[in-house]
């Protein structure tokens, strides 16, 4: 049976991170090179993982669950034109090595020091919900004491230049089109025990398929991503009441209930 989720700690952030944002973390000239989707993941965990308060964070016993729906974008199109322009054997390997999901979650254990499980989830809509059950997994197998659910998305140029010119281009599975494309992460420290830490609890979590493609939560955001239910989910912790979230897309459903902890 797979364990309650208990939330330490969680951040989030829409629109881009700046190296500024890093001074009380880490020396940010390491980060000069970093694809923004993950300095915006980094951010967030440097974040989530305070309020979680684990402060030695190499030495700590945790895991990392990532999402990402589509991967870096920006960085897979670079890479996809470098090769239409000088070949295959001339293709920018930088701009490789920055396309690959797993790059971002190297970031992560690199600059955080984190050296327990890691697993990367690409799902397109359905990877945050597929990444808490990873971390259900890590902490039910007893691999991890705490997990770092991280989730970072890009900006589909292609796409939003395409929106641009017809909004339906690819309705049901583009949410509000009409609002400008912003990139978007988050990061969670969860837990199967409670902690000093512990503000809520995830009872339940289920992710299963269906047969409607409608949409049917109001969106937050422009266009499909993973994202948009970790925001969700974000919004119903700030308001700090019971919730049950019920949200459709794209063929899948994801269900969740949580409330406040109050220690006993």
């Amino acid at each position: 049976m797979l364990p309650k989720l208990f939330v330490n700690g969680f951040s989030y952030l829409t629109g881009d991170s700046v190296l500024e944002d890093f001074a009380s973390f880490m020396d940010v000239r390491k980060l000069r090179r970093a694809e923004p989707i993950s300095r915006n993941a980094l951010l967030c965990a440097f974040q989530a993982l305070e309020k979680a308060q684990i402060k030695q964070i190499s030495s700590a016993n945790l895991g990392i669950s990532l999402a990402m729906g589509a991967g870096a974008l920006g960085s897979t199109l670079k890479f996809m034109d470098s090769i239409i322009e000088d070949g295959d054997e001339l293709s920018s390997p930088t701009a490789f090595a920055s396309s690959v999901h797993n790059s971002t979650a190297l970031s992560l254990s690199m600059f955080l020091g984190i050296h327990g499980p890691c697993v990367v989830t690409g799902q397109l809509d359905a990877s945050f919900g597929a990444a808490l059950l990873t971390a259900q997994q890590f902490l039910a197998k007893q691999m991890c004491q705490q997990v770092l659910v991280a989730v970072t998305e890009d900006i589909n140029p292609l796409l939003t230049d395409r929106l641009q010119k017809d909004e339906q281009t690819l309705a049901p599975f583009v949410y509000q089109p009409h609002l400008t494309a912003s990139r978007l992460a988050g990061a969670f420290v969860v837990s199967a025990q409670a902690t000093p830490a512990t503000e809520f609890v995830l009872d339940k979590i289920i992710l299963s398929n269906t047969g409607e493609y409608q949409t049917q939560s109001q969106p937050l955001l422009p266009i499909q991503s993973c994202a948009h239910s970790m925001l969700l989910l974000a919004t119903y912790l700030q308001q700090g009441k019971p919730f049950s979230l019920k949200e459709q897309f794209a063929g899948t459903l994801l269900e969740m209930e949580g409330r406040p902890y109050v220690f006993s």
